[in-house]
């Protein structure tokens, strides 16, 4: 055999080594109803989401899946950025409770859960100023400062992002979050990162993100 032939032959053997990397994953809990509808979705494929079986309240799967794999488990194959439990199988299984929020059983997975509700609390969606008066005047004027006010938290948010991955490089959080929010930071990832080239590029979330653009 030929020495090109070895080195192609170890080259797909080290290639399929690193894509097979799969661990045998099993999420159970509670859902927010009994008679709600979830969805589990791997790394945002949601052509593929699985519809999950809840009985009583309670659900139970077990699938297997890539060991830097985000599992979203959500009632809408939309929205992954609002999602409360994304999951990270760093363990072989992951307990979640939809009415306190919790997650046992996966610390990277409490840790993004964290991290995505400090991005959230410096949202200005639900910012409004109440004004109780029928002068215009009064209006106006609180359209003004809650304009003013919207802006600096979206500024803030933002950095509150930019930071975030950058401060988490060697990690695959940033995918994640640069998934859920390139939209606000309108900065592609190889200028944020300035030319770092860090593994999280090339997580299959960010495959999916370039694909849809």
């Amino acid at each position: 055999m030929s020495k090109k032939i070895i080195f192609t032959l170890l080259l797909f053997i080290g290639v399929a080594g690193v894509s097979a990397k799969k661990v045998k994953l099993t999420i159970d809990g509670t859902a927010y109803s009994s008679s709600c509808r979830l969805y589990l979705i791997v790394n945002e494929d949601t052509a593929n989401a699985q519809l999950l079986n809840v009985q009583d309240g309670k659900f139970s799967v077990t699938l297997k899946v890539e060991s830097d794999a985000f599992v979203r488990i959500h009632d809408y194959k939309q929205w992954p950025e609002r999602s409360p439990f994304v999951l990270i199988p760093d363990s072989k299984h992951i307990t979640i409770d939809w009415r306190s929020g919790e997650i046992s059983g996966s610390e990277k997975s409490k840790k993004l859960k964290d991290v995505m509700d400090m991005i959230k609390r410096e949202s200005p969606e639900n910012f409004h100023i109440d004004v109780f008066s029928e002068d215009k005047e009064a209006w106006a004027r609180a359209r003004e400062q809650a304009q003013r006010i919207r802006m600096q938290m979206e500024m803030a948010q933002r950095e509150m992002i930019m930071t975030l991955i950058r401060d988490n490089a060697d990690n695959n959080f940033p995918a994640w979050i640069y998934f859920c929010y390139n939209h606000l930071i309108n900065i592609s990832p190889e200028t944020l990162t300035a030319g770092q080239n860090p593994k999280w590029l090339r997580h299959k979330v960010m495959d999916v993100l370039r694909s849809r653009k």
